[in-house]
């Protein structure tokens, strides 16, 4: 969907989408037909420190810009969608039952385009996705997990999972039960301290799913589950970070929960267990966590044990999760020598979102005051610039940890995509 082009009415979205907009993890708006931003290829040498985003033209080796030009366009399979279910017992406890949106390489027969829709309430047709046509031919292909943030749903993530499925990956987005929209329209939310312990479970059972056949489901077969990208935004960037194996540490949050809600689950019977049982899913080869919240919660070295590569992001103007106190110390934490880290300067919380793109600025002020303090004012870099470049980097860099292609490395390493972003290594 093209920037802008989901500019609706107060009228249909001022209750609808009033959670949905105070969602941490909604996906960036881009695709569809539109040109994206030029990228700014570049072969550095890599090494440490941090390159800026200042313009200025492609340097470096031979097919550079080619190469930059290829992850920020679509690629060369058509796009499928469909919504599933997964079932699990968490820790054998109650059932949870978690909306599964899945996109993946297809091969297209006359389909229609596909809708998205959230509870019925809102629905938008897509223009960068069909409506469950047959897998492409090619697979089994690589699987990515994408996690939203609270209050939100897993559909948000359809700009990255459309890039992701047009160039030969299946990608599932769980709605996080207790978590979402929908429960906060609701008035069904769970506690943080709950979420915080089924987010990483939902994760693996995704993967189950995917590694046990989904039910016999026709999608059985079309991905690869032994090794996964796993990758969110805030609250998913928790549970990117959780996923990969950063444990949570118990006495950090039985002494801080009272800030967000949830100690007396945390006394409840089995969850401060669960909590130091640990979340780690070997499966998960490489992580990407976007203004990600709760750091100050993990174990002491946990993200240095972590053993996975990391993409983490951030924006500097984040009032929401402040950089300085999440995003900051997780990358100080991080030492893994394929780690990387893309920062927003003109950036902050919204700027990862199409929030800022998708409604009309007066239902956006209305249903999420303060936005334009944190991400969509004209202070900040267009989310319609920066999410294509996001995009870039989380392709760029799954491919290179989750394929073995090596060749993205010095690309992503060096001088930045676009000038938006800033780059830094170990």
């Amino acid at each position: 969907m093209r920037p802008n082009a989901l500019r609706l009415s107060p009228l249909t979205l001022a209750c609808a989408l009033s959670s949905v907009v105070m969602a941490s993890g909604l996906g960036g708006c881009e695709g569809g037909e539109s040109a994206p931003p030029v990228p700014l290829g570049s072969a550095g040498s890599g090494g440490s420190g941090a390159t800026g985003g200042s313009g200025g033209g492609a340097a470096g080796g031979a097919g550079v810009g080619v190469k930059a030009d290829e992850l920020f366009a679509r690629g060369a399979y058509a796009v499928g969608y469909r919504q599933l279910e997964v079932r699990y017992r968490p820790g054998g406890g109650d059932e949870r039952v978690l909306p599964l949106h899945v996109w993946y390489p297809a091969r297209a027969g006359g389909e229609g385009p596909a809708t998205y829709s959230v509870g019925g309430i809102v629905s938008l047709p897509s223009e960068g996705a069909l409506a469950a046509p047959a897998i492409a031919e090619g697979g089994p292909f690589p699987l990515a997990v994408y996690s939203h943030g609270s209050g939100g749903d897993g559909l948000l993530g359809y700009p990255y999972a459309e890039r992701f499925a047009s160039h030969g990956w299946v990608v599932a987005a769980p709605s996080h039960v207790g978590n979402t929209a929908l429960d906060d329209i609701a008035g069904a939310a769970a506690p943080l301290v709950r979420v915080a312990l089924d987010r990483p479970r939902d994760v693996s059972a995704v993967i189950d799913a995917f590694a046990t056949g989904l039910a016999g489901d026709a999608l059985a077969g079309a991905a690869r589950a032994e090794r996964v990208f796993l990758f969110g935004h805030s609250f998913g960037g928790y549970t990117a970070f959780t996923g990969a194996g950063v444990d949570v540490d118990v006495e950090k949050l039985r002494g801080g929960c009272a800030a967000f809600g949830g100690c007396d689950v945390l006394e409840a019977p089995g969850v401060a267990e669960g909590f130091a049982a640990g979340f780690g899913d070997a499966r998960v080869a490489a992580a990407a966590a976007q203004a990600p919240a709760l750091v100050g919660f993990y174990a002491e070295g946990g993200l240095g044990a972590l053993g996975v590569p990391v993409l983490l992001m951030s924006g500097r103007l984040d009032r929401t999760i402040p950089e300085a106190e999440n995003a900051g110390p997780a990358w100080a934490g991080l030492d893994d020598p394929g780690d990387l880290r893309v920062e927003l300067p003109r950036g902050a919380h919204f700027s990862f979102v199409s929030i800022c793109d998708d409604l009309d600025p007066a239902v956006l002020e209305t249903v999420r005051p303060g936005t334009a303090d944190d991400g969509c004012g004209p202070a900040f870099t267009p989310v319609a610039e920066a999410v294509p470049a996001l995009t870039a980097y989380l392709l760029g860099f799954a491919r290179w940890h989750l394929l073995g292609e090596d060749e993205w490395a010095p690309l992503l390493r060096g001088e930045p995509l676009h000038p938006s972003v800033v780059v830094s290594t170990h």
